[in-house]
């Protein structure tokens, strides 16, 4: 089991039908692949943790790096998990009622990862602190928190 946590920014501003792609796609491809994790959009920021098998995530992670919708990669962690932080697929952003309703049921409202004892922030300390730290970098949320 291996895990790697990264964040991107994108490029231009995204519709809430593209989003809506990307949350489809990564419900499908991850799950045949036994990849788990979580991805936070907002603001034009995204960070994501993705769990699983060592390969799938290179291959993963490789074809992340190559989508032209996103830049300035930052790799956080890439280690060695003991257990999967995000044993179903969960997936944040700030105004989930925009999506399509044929995804909405996949995501959440960013406002469900402020408190600091959140279940949907993952169940190891670690990731919880990433997610924490990610959060933290938007004054607006800081402030709610």
């Amino acid at each position: 089991m291996h895990r790697i946590i990264y964040v991107s920014q994108a490029v231009r501003g995204m519709s809430s039908k593209e989003l809506a792609v990307i949350v489809g796609k990564a419900q499908k491809s991850n799950a045949a692949a036994g990849v788990t994790g979580m991805l936070v959009g907002h603001m034009g920021w995204f960070l994501q943790v993705i769990e699983g098998p060592a390969e799938a995530l290179a291959a993963l992670f490789h074809r992340i790096s190559a989508d032209p919708r996103h830049g300035n990669i930052r790799v956080l962690v890439s280690e060695a998990a003991p257990a999967r932080a995000f044993p179903e697929w969960r997936m944040a952003f700030s105004e989930p009622h925009a999506l399509p309703p044929s995804v909405q049921k996949h995501v959440f409202a960013l406002q469900n990862l402020i408190p600091i004892n959140s279940p949907d922030r993952g169940s190891e300390t670690a990731v919880r602190q990433v997610v924490r730290d990610f959060l933290a970098a938007f004054e607006r949320l800081e402030k709610t928190a």
